[in-house]
């Protein structure tokens, strides 16, 4: 007896919908780890957003430090290891938290402005380095992003 076509393909079925579905599942997690990334920053954003505004109205390092965590408290993020700032009212002070932190050189500040940049590393907690053994790894990257103000 012949065989048939079909007797021929019996199990490809399967080995097609394997393979597309590991292709499904690793975009899944491609969209999942840098959808995180970008509500992470966009929360960087608005925290040195906010704290450029405050930094305005005269607020100290302190001051800023609360109001930063504050923003970022959503995504337990703190300052310290995976995070820092540095205010410049127009000098650099010192910054807060280990995390390296360089302000941009340009473009430099008027003697009423005052500028907040906020360093945060990919690898924080809510940012999932979960494909790093694919190739997409964020390890030893970091947002930095400055917000200017003008003194009231």
């Amino acid at each position: 007896m012949p065989r048939t076509r079909r007797h021929k393909r019996r199990g490809v079925s399967s080995i097609e919908l394997i393979m597309v579905l590991v292709v499904l599942i690793v975009a899944t997690f491609v969209s999942l780890q840098f959808g995180i990334a970008l509500i992470v920053k966009q929360a960087v954003a608005q925290a040195s957003l906010v704290a450029a505004r405050e930094a305005a109205k005269g607020a100290d390092s302190a001051q800023l430090r609360a109001v930063i965590e504050r923003v970022l408290s959503g995504h337990q993020i703190t300052i310290g290891s995976d995070s820092s700032f540095v205010l410049e009212d127009p000098n650099p002070e010192p910054q807060q938290g280990t995390l390296p932190c360089t302000p941009p050189a340009a473009p430099t500040l008027d003697s009423d402005e005052v500028r907040v940049t906020l360093c945060v590393s990919l690898t924080a907690h809510p940012i999932l380095n979960i494909l790093k053994d694919y190739g997409i790894d964020f390890t030893g990257r970091q947002f930095s992003i400055s917000s200017v103000a003008i003194r009231e």
